[in-house]
């Protein structure tokens, strides 16, 4: 019988510089710096140590995915709670400064270009009740995102803290106080190397690289919810676990987060029901397919691949839609569960929050 399923939420306090590669394929003399960690990385970080902490040996499970085709059939070979993993839901990761997690800056806010000495203003960006003359919507009833004035804006790049996350959730602004910078969260620590020839033990000709490690500032860290079977989830709950996470062999240490990350919307008071991602999202196009918008704030897809252990091999490259991108949808209309197919959902891809918007 399957243990009860419970929530946890962990915090992950780098040891050291961390190093995320994107999807493009290494390359001698080429100039990399790292990213930031995608939620199949995360997924893949948390399975590998659960699978060890439950004494599972990674070359023969690799070869039972291999010979069952798929990941659950291997999994199920061993019974619980290890059969239980297929069924482990994981959510993030987000970064987090001083313990409040952090989400990127939704796409429909905007900057003014140029402002008092004291800062900018932040501009929201909401669907126009009426259409303009000439406007050619992406899909038939849709209506553009506006503001009223004649400042000149420019996007928005950063973080949201929990307190700007709210106003925007609830219809309201942030304040650009609320927004961090890339900067104040972390930098890159570029590093030169270079390749040995295992037989000469020199180097090898031709195979200097320079890398960009991700070091996160003191106060900074990545956090993630993970929601499974309580035996199976148990080594995550002990205290200074370290876990592998990313590239070049570097860990993380696992806390415990007491406090929830999200707290409930309300939803009367608005012209309709928005929809924001915290993380990227693919729907083999700019939108889940059944979903009507209003309006919608999309950025640059992004490029995301990955290892395939059934097939031994790389994963296709898929472009997701990017955290940060906003559905505005009517005020009646319901949102599923879950924007993405089950095995997306399951590694953390589409995790979305609910929030107000207002015509303008």
């Amino acid at each position: 019988m399957a243990d009860k399923r419970i929530t946890l939420r962990l915090a992950l306090q780098p040891v050291d510089t961390l190093f995320f590669r994107d999807a493009r394929p290494p390359s001698p003399s080429v100039h990399a710096d790292s990213g930031l960690p995608s939620p199949q990385t995360l997924a893949g970080a948390i399975r590998t140590l659960l699978l060890k902490a439950h004494g599972v040996s990674l070359r023969r499970f690799g070869e039972r995915v291999r010979k069952a085709g798929s990941f659950d059939r291997a999994l199920a070979k061993y019974g619980n709670p290890v059969a239980e993993l297929g069924h482990l839901k994981i959510a993030g990761p987000w970064i987090s400064w001083k313990g409040e997690v952090l989400v990127p800056v939704p796409s429909s806010l905007k900057i003014t270009k140029s402002g008092p000495p004291h800062g900018r203003s932040i501009i929201r960006m909401d669907p126009r009740r009426m259409r303009p003359p000439g406007w050619s919507p992406p899909e038939r009833g849709m209506l553009p995102l506006w503001h009223h004035g004649r400042e000149t804006v420019e996007s928005v790049s950063g973080f949201l803290a929990p307190a700007g996350l709210r106003a925007f959730l609830e219809g309201g602004m942030p304040s650009p106080r609320q927004i961090h910078t890339r900067e104040t969260l972390y930098e890159i620590d570029r590093r030169v190397g270079i390749a040995v020839d295992p037989r000469r033990m020199t180097a090898a000709e031709s195979m200097i690289y320079t890398a960009g490690m991700l070091a996160l500032r003191p106060e900074a860290a990545f956090c993630a919810e993970i929601t499974g079977g309580d035996e199976l989830i148990e080594p995550l709950r002990q205290s200074g676990t370290a876990m592998k996470f990313g590239g070049e062999g570097r860990y993380v240490e696992l806390k415990t987060h007491r406090e929830p990350f999200w707290s409930n919307m309300p939803v009367s008071g608005a012209d309709g029901r928005l929809v924001l991602l915290t993380t990227p999202a693919w729907f083999d196009g700019w939108k889940p397919r059944k979903m009507k918008c209003i309006a919608a704030s999309v950025s640059h897809a992004q490029g995301v691949s990955g290892w395939d252990l059934a097939r031994g091999g790389p994963k296709p490259n898929r472009f997701m839609v990017p955290a940060g991108t906003v559905y505005y949808l009517p005020k009646n209309s319901h949102i599923p569960r879950t924007l993405v197919e089950r095995e997306d959902a399951l590694v953390g891809w589409g995790h979305y929050l609910e929030g107000n918007w207002s015509y303008v």
